[in-house]
């Protein structure tokens, strides 16, 4: 393999706890999480075991109780947390009741974290990344908030669910001030850095994709934090848990964790594209919702893995959040989500019983019998209002544990009515013991699976092979248009498609049939071509809007040069909304108009197809969400992207799968729901690095539904090598008879290497690389075909000497 060069921080994760070698996954960077009386210990300890130490914590929520009681600077901020309707106080995670809030963000709240991250810099740390900039849709009730929205628009608050416009401009005001803060403490804390003699101190920002944050109604900076100068980049926090969020394709609403994932990291290349900043794509080999089983998790860890390999903008990773969970967590044996929410409450209340938990059994019994009557008076649980993890894909008559997400909120915002808030404190805390412990019947991680995961963490920091990338299968120069505004149309009065079906209504179609999809972020057409690898762009203003003019004048002058835009839909009610297109002596009825007026079709335009220059324009009325909801509408999608090539006299292809090439390595997805297709076949002799045994195998089938991240044995080098291991390696060298390397790995996990020789070796070696005598088990096999041995043995993240002789 490559030698790894640390300071170019391929991989990295985050990590709330101190240093342990059953975590210590030898990546480039550990993300130190949260500020607290251990935080300088933790950051020293990260240091002395060879890591370049990052800070992360959170800039919308985290351990910030201090600054809302008052004891900060003597004044209570209560009115700082973010509010919904009713006076909600809206706070982080299911252990609520402790003043975690989401918090708005005002100019003394920034100071207030300036003040308390300086800590970062003198720890000694390289970098910081302030985590997650959420506003949900549902908040801007608060008296904090009124006063900022008087002061941005000089005028009196309004609330958000009377109009359409209110909407819209509530949400620009959300987006505003996380962009404020940001701007604010990376300006504070590089000055302060540099000061202290580190002028070269980053400020990056892990955030959710657009999509995802737009699908779970919460609005964020997104392309107005990349705009910032002293911002750095971001970590694009696409997981499982975001993944999964059902979407709905030919009329059938289901999870599809890899097309979606697709989706989301597509959206975060998308806002560092062409530019200088940092992009690192997270991947969770568990989520946050910790109630499936580990086979289930696996599963889509590789979804999402893939879905990232195949965005070019990939090449940096952070490979897992909390790998104490990972690698010391139990998680249930069967997924529970399904499960009758009934039958598992009733096998917790035994437990406690037999446990002689009377206090918790009374506690536990009330505030179900209490929240599930609060449900049944609401008929379903509000999946618009839920606590962050993906809904159900489907609709039982009979509640199961997985509806507890569209329930909790409810029932929080019920126990904030009650006077007696220690008894409420009471329900809060029993709801929260029995989500994160319904069961007993729980385990660790399976022995393949932590292998597997160490495979591939270090086959992620070898994935930057500029000029060997290759669409093996996969139609390209497609793109989709979207923006920040899709987070501005999810709330009351007339919130866009649930599932965000304006988008996925183009976007599944096109992955499903091979197509590979970019995501452009029209805030950046502006930039220096930024659309030169596209050939045709699709864009609807349904759900989202043009914030700026001048991107309509880009996209003209980039149709009239020789492409192709597609224009969906005619908008929607937020066509009305006091904008651009209808102030300052503009009277366009929607930014669409706006648009087709600047390519010489006038204002709505017939459907139909328009010559426009060199270039040409498509016009389809048809609403994108009724194509995802329509059990044929994703024959148009394909029908007019493959019009658009034609115009272009460009050959067009359809394809169940998606291959991409990067230097030696192949990843690769098959498509389930297009039967009709062939599985294509991947010609060539492989090693899958998604098993823990690293199989080689011999021209794969990419069937339905299937994931593949492969070494392609043709591009190995003519000279012996490591092709792959669960473990970092060190020192490799050969001569004509020898192969030796030092690989550090996670101690108490099989580190399995696979490795190129000329012959099979006739003596293997294996020695503790910190002095200790103790002998080595191992196990190796010789694959004659492939002229590769399969070596496995527990790993150490001190180290291990390993010769190959033959």
């Amino acid at each position: 393999m490559r030698k790894r060069i640390q300071s170019e921080e391929r991989t990295s994760f985050q990590e709330a706890g101190d240093y342990d070698p059953i975590i210590d996954s030898r990546a480039d960077v550990a993300m130190v999480y949260g500020i607290n009386q251990t935080f300088e210990n933790r950051v020293r300890h990260w240091q002395e075991a060879g890591y370049r130490v990052h800070v992360m914590t959170g800039i919308a929520w985290g351990g910030y109780e201090d600054y809302v009681r008052g004891e900060w600077d003597g004044v209570k901020h209560y009115d700082d947390a973010q509010t919904a309707i009713g006076d909600f106080k809206l706070e982080h995670g299911i252990s609520q009741g402790h003043d975690i809030f989401y918090m708005m963000p005002s100019m003394t709240y920034a100071r207030y974290l300036g003040e308390k991250l300086r800590r970062v810099v003198d720890a000694g740390a390289l970098a910081i990344h302030l985590e997650e900039p959420e506003f949900w849709v549902r908040a801007g009730y608060s008296d904090g908030f009124k006063r900022e929205w008087l002061d941005f628009y000089g005028e009196e608050w309004q609330d958000p669910t009377s109009s359409p416009d209110a909407r819209y401009r509530c949400e620009k005001l959300k987006q505003y001030l996380y962009t404020r803060t940001i701007e604010y403490l990376c300006n504070e804390l590089k000055k302060y850095a540099k000061e202290k003699g580190n002028p070269n101190f980053k400020c990056y920002v892990p955030t959710h994709s657009l999509i995802n944050y737009a699908h779970w109604r919460i609005v964020s900076p997104e392309s107005k934090m990349l705009a910032l100068s002293q911002c750095d980049g971001l970590i694009g926090q696409v997981w499982t848990g975001t993944s999964r969020t059902p979407t709905v394709y030919a009329g059938i609403r289901k999870q599809r964790t890899f097309e979606a994932g697709y989706c989301e990291y597509s959206a975060c290349g998308a806002l560092v594209r062409n530019s200088n900043k940092m992009l690192w794509q997270l991947a969770d080999p568990i989520e946050d919702n910790p109630n499936y089983c580990w086979e289930d998790y696996r599963i889509n860890w590789e979804c999402t893995v893939t879905a990232s390999l195949l965005v070019k903008e990939s090449d940096r990773f952070e490979i897992m959040p909390w790998p104490s969970r990972i690698f010391r967590g139990t998680y249930p044996t069967v997924n529970l989500n399904s499960l009758p929410l009934k039958s598992l409450l009733e096998k917790y209340l035994e437990r406690l019983e037999k446990e002689g938990r009377q206090s918790l059994y009374e506690q536990t019994q009330c505030a179900f019998r209490l929240m599930l009557d609060l449900s049944h008076k609401n008929d379903e649980p509000n999946k618009r209002e839920n606590i962050g993890f993906a809904d159900l894909a489907d609709i039982s008559s009979e509640l199961r544990f997985g509806d507890l997400g569209g329930m909790i909120h409810s029932f929080y915002k019920h126990l904030s009515t009650w006077e007696d808030q220690q008894d409420a404190q009471k329900m809060r805390d029993a709801v929260a013991s029995f989500y994160h412990n319904p069961t007993d019947q729980r385990s660790s991680i399976p022995e393949d699976y932590a292998t597997e995961l160490q495979i591939v963490f270090n086959a992620l920091a070898d994935m930057s092979w500029a000029g060997e990338y290759e669409w093996i299968f996969g139609q390209t120069g497609v793109g989709l248009a979207i923006s920040d505004t899709l987070m501005f149309q999810r709330g009351e009065p007339n919130p866009s498609d649930d599932d965000m079906s304006s988008l996925y209504g183009l976007a599944l179609p096109l992955i499903k049939h091979g197509t590979a999809l970019e995501m452009v972020q029209i805030e950046r057409i502006t930039c220096s071509g930024y659309l030169e690898d596209l050939k045709v762009l699709l864009l609807t203003y349904e759900g989202q809007k043009p914030p700026e003019a001048i991107i309509h004048e880009e996209l003209a002058k980039w149709v009239k040069n020789g492409h192709v835009l597609v224009l969906f839909g005619n908008g929607d009610s937020y066509n009305d909304v006091r904008e651009w297109w209808n102030q300052d002596a503009t009277d366009y009825n929607s930014p669409q108009d706006h648009l087709t007026e600047l390519l010489g079709l006038g204002r709505n335009p017939s459907d139909g197809e328009y010559n426009c220059g060199k270039g040409w324009v498509i016009i389809d009325s048809s609403s994108p969400a009724n194509f995802a909801h329509d059990p044929k509408g994703w024959i148009n999608v394909i029908a007019q992207t493959k019009k658009a090539y034609q115009l272009l006299n460009l050959s067009w292809s359809e394809s169940p799968a998606l291959a991409f090439r990067r230097g030696p390595y192949v990843i690769s997805a098959g498509m389930d729901e297009v039967d009709y297709l062939e599985p294509k076949i991947l010609s060539g002799n492989f090693v899958n690095l998604f098993d823990a045994k690293l199989a080689v195998i011999s021209d794969p089938i990419i069937n339905a539904d299937s994931r593949w991240l492969l070494y392609d044995l043709a591009y190995c080098p003519d000279y012996p090598c490591v092709i792959a291991s669960a473990g970092c390696l060190r020192n490799e060298l050969f001569d004509k008879h020898s192969l030796t390397f030092a690989v550090e790995s996670i101690e108490k996990t099989i580190c399995a290497i696979r490795a190129k020789l000329p012959e099979k070796p006739h003596k293997l070696s294996l020695k503790h690389a910190c002095n200790i005598t103790e002998q080595i088990t191992s196990d190796w096999e010789w694959d004659e075909k492939s002229q590769t041995v399969l070596l496995r043995f527990y790993g150490n993240p001190k180290g291990t000497l390993v010769e190959f002789i033959w």
